[in-house]
């Protein structure tokens, strides 16, 4: 995800939700669980634009919950007096949202050489089941030697990771529920489901109502409305940036802050549409515009990563430059017409060079940029128009699953052609091993 800039001289950070501190914190013995995780993205430089996680920081970490389909509007239509949605929403959700501290193992100065577990981030999640598992973002976990969770009674347990998808920024913990509290009592009757709702029915405009631990303030509760919905791979205003959120995101006013990662978005009818994970942002902090995974999306990974621990992502096998990116001038010189949409191929592997899709063979200079022409045009996929690399990879990421088969339309020499292609598992690189940078770190 790229932050805009309003200013030359102003770098926007897309914040993510969650918080950092450097508070030794004292959790139970029996919480301190090593689990594994992958190395955290480094912040970019605050000169040019960055992502920023909301989850992540030294004391609280998010998590998401799984709820049956509701509609929003259903409870806005409410008679006029009737309480604020949050009030209800709070009253109906607010045990089944969890803090979650990432503990970071070290070993103890001076002349002690033991190992102590000291907070390094704070997030927020919520329970999608009563085994205790928990949902929440990536960036709140991957640095985590061990994992503590706090429930609304302020009980702390310990935590273990299942699984997680650096790509989409999602993980899944759990938590047991046969752990006691400190009076000896199982936390079991404590672990509350939250109900999932519909994302697809999300409408721009109604109630949203976000639960987390922003700035390590467990069980906060802000509301706002639905700002916008945003597609995968949406561009940014930031030359050569953008949204890079593979499920698409619902953007929302509703106050969001570090430490709110992870942290479930709910609809007036207190149904999760979202799951709480970035804001744009100049000063670091809420300024509005906040972004949340789609609950659709989450359904489809968390029981991925519930069975295996990581998930499969598909890829077509195509290197490819929109067309909407070239200038008339550079269409002109590629051969090809002013108004054609659609991706130019500049390279296959996988799937698609085995079901003969064609990369461009002539080299042409334009401006500083190298593109081979002659290539295969990609117009669509199953019959779904295609004009940006975030379309085609939306697309795949959303209905695909590797060794699935899709129809990929091209057009060579001017003439249409339906390809079939069988998709592939792509393979991890450095950006999905590290998803936007985490808030403070």
């Amino acid at each position: 995800m790229v932050a805009a800039t309003s200013a030359a001289t102003t770098s926007l950070l897309f914040v993510a939700c969650s918080v950092q501190t450097n508070q030794p914190a004292s959790t139970p013995s029996s919480s301190s669980t090593s689990t594994s995780t992958s190395t955290a993205a480094t912040a970019p430089a605050a000169a040019s634009p960055k992502v920023v996680n909301t989850a992540a920081s030294p004391s609280a970490v998010g998590g998401l919950t799984v709820a049956a389909p509701a509609r929003a509007q259903d409870a806005q239509q409410a008679a006029p007096g009737t309480q604020n949605p949050a009030v209800s929403v709070y009253q109906q959700n607010g045990g089944s949202v969890v803090n979650i501290t990432s503990l970071a193992v070290v070993t103890g100065l001076g002349t002690s050489q033991q190992q102590q577990a000291q907070p390094q981030g704070i997030g927020s999640g919520f329970f999608i089941d009563t085994d205790g598992r928990i949902v929440t973002n990536n960036h709140v976990v991957q640095d985590a030697d061990q994992l503590a969770v706090t429930l609304q009674d302020k009980t702390t347990v310990r935590a273990d990771l299942l699984g997680r998808d650096p790509d989409n920024d999602l993980a899944v913990i759990k938590v047991d529920p046969n752990a006691t509290d400190s009076d000896g009592r199982a936390i079991a009757d404590r672990i509350r489901p939250i109900s999932m709702g519909d994302s697809e029915q999300v409408t721009i405009g109604e109630t949203a109502v976000a639960i987390g631990s922003p700035l390590g303030l467990a069980q906060t509760v802000t509301e706002g409305i639905i700002s916008a919905r945003r597609n995968p791979g949406e561009e940014s205003p930031v030359p050569g940036d953008q949204l890079n959120l593979l499920g698409g995101a619902i953007q929302t006013d509703a106050a969001i802050n570090p430490g709110n990662s992870g942290g479930p978005l709910f609809n007036a009818a207190g149904q999760v549409i979202g799951v709480n994970s970035a804001i744009l942002s100049q000063s670091g902090g809420n300024e509005g515009v906040g972004f949340a995974i789609p609950i659709n999306v989450v359904k489809r990974v968390a029981a991925e990563l519930i069975q295996t621990g990581k998930y499969s992502h598909p890829q077509v096998g195509v290197t490819s430059i929109p067309l909407a990116d070239l200038s008339p001038q550079a269409k002109q010189q590629l051969g090809i017409p002013d108004t054609q949409k659609g991706l130019l191929v500049q390279q296959v592997t996988a799937g698609a060079q085995q079901a003969g899709i064609q990369a461009g063979t002539r080299r042409v200079q334009i401006g500083n940029q190298a593109i081979m022409a002659g290539g295969d045009i990609i117009v669509a996929i199953d019959g779904q128009p295609v004009a940006t690399g975030g379309d085609l990879r939306g697309y795949i990421e959303n209905n695909k699953h590797p060794g699935d088969t899709a129809t990929v339309t091209v057009l060579r020499n001017g003439q249409r052609q339906d390809i079939q292609v069988t998709l592939t598992e792509r393979p991890p690189t450095q950006s999905q091993q590290q998803p936007i940078n985490p808030f403070g770190r």
